[in-house]
């Protein structure tokens, strides 16, 4: 799909593109944009666009090799919850952009945050999400089951420890009798929440993927071998062609999740088929890149490079592509995905 198509995400796309040349916080200048309120319900007082909107800012985010995991983070905490369950300040400084949210628990097993008496106790961590404000946790509780609690970061008995990993920024949670609020979330809607993270994230992959190829075809052309450009040799040309071909079919397929999602219809198939072969375009896209770069491209300073380390880490923050395909049991036994075939003409 071409973005030219349709006029809003083509403005859309050209105003994130203009925010990201920010030399500010970035969550900030994208708040100003009215991002992630664009995605956001009406309920919550957002516009309601929905993934059709928030697909967009993520391949740009993608592209510009800025992943902010922090959006990502803090649509799928708001998608999780009732919308009068969001703490209107916490709310407030999420669409500012001076403050976002986390799950701790959310897309794995409970862990080992224990909740005893309205306080909790436990480790969490490394989330990679900068300001945190609200943190939504699974944790176990006295009757043995696993229970979602609210809590606030400022509140008493939860301290913070700034690092990186993965060469990424990250927050390390300690709760120690921090007090928190119980709320119910439902598998319906905890189906659909992760739904949406996948469908994001294949959008920021296919995005970091589109820069990949863009940044490897811009050298192929440039780079001289045998007295003629490198683009001219048949076998790099067509395993660029290839690349650039599946993308547009991955993009095709993208948008469609999102219609589909955005209309409340089952997705969970399409999304996470989507996802695990976004997963892979993305991987091929970089190594080709820095195949083609030669040395130049395994120095650590150079685009090649960035992208190859950005894809790895986003590669495997929502489950391998194995994983993905085959449809093995994920959270409570949330199935991931199903074991039905790619479309046929995309194979």
């Amino acid at each position: 799909m071409d973005l030219r198509d349709d006029p809003v995400q083509e403005r859309l796309a050209a105003a994130v593109d203009t925010a990201l040349t920010s030399t500010g916080d970035l969550y900030q200048a994208l708040a100003a944009l009215g991002v992630p309120e664009l995605g956001m319900p009406e309920e919550l007082g957002g516009f309601g666009l929905g993934l059709s909107a928030d697909v967009t800012v993520s391949q740009r985010l993608g592209y510009a090799l800025q992943p902010l995991p922090g959006h990502r983070e803090t649509m799928l905490v708001l998608d999780l919850l009732e919308p009068a369950d969001v703490p209107q300040d916490a709310l407030a400084a999420i669409i500012t952009g001076t403050g976002h949210a986390a799950g701790v628990g959310v897309t794995g097993t409970v862990g080992a945050l224990r909740e005893r008496g309205g306080l909790l106790w436990g480790e969490a961590g490394p989330l990679p999400v900068p300001a945190l404000r609200l943190v939504l946790a699974r944790a176990s509780t006295e009757a043995g089951a696993g229970g979602w609690f609210l809590v606030d970061t400022g509140a008493a008995g939860c301290t913070g420890l700034t690092s990186e990993h993965l060469g990424q920024p990250a927050l390390s949670l300690s709760f120690t009798g921090t007090p928190v609020c119980e709320v119910v979330v439902s598998r319906e809607r905890r189906v659909r929440a992760l739904d949406a993270a996948r469908i994001r994230q294949a959008a920021l992959l296919l995005g970091l993927a589109d820069r990949a190829l863009g940044t490897a075809t811009r050298h192929v052309r440039r780079r001289q071998q045998y007295g003629k450009p490198l683009a001219e040799l048949q076998t790099v040309a067509h395993r660029l062609a290839r690349l650039v071909g599946l993308a547009d079919g991955w993009r095709l397929l993208l948008h469609e999740a999102a219609w589909r999602h955005d209309r409340h219809q089952d997705c969970t198939g399409p999304a996470t088929r989507l996802l695990a072969a976004a997963t892979e375009h993305a991987l091929a896209a970089a190594r080709l890149c820095i195949q083609l770069h030669g040395v130049r491209g395994m120095l650590s300073h150079s685009t090649a490079a960035t992208i190859y380390r950005i894809v790895s880490v986003e590669a495997a923050r929502l489950g391998a592509p194995a994983t993905l395909r085959h449809g093995r049991p994920g959270p409570a036994g949330t199935p991931v995905g199903t074991a039905a075939p790619l479309p046929v003409a995309l194979n």
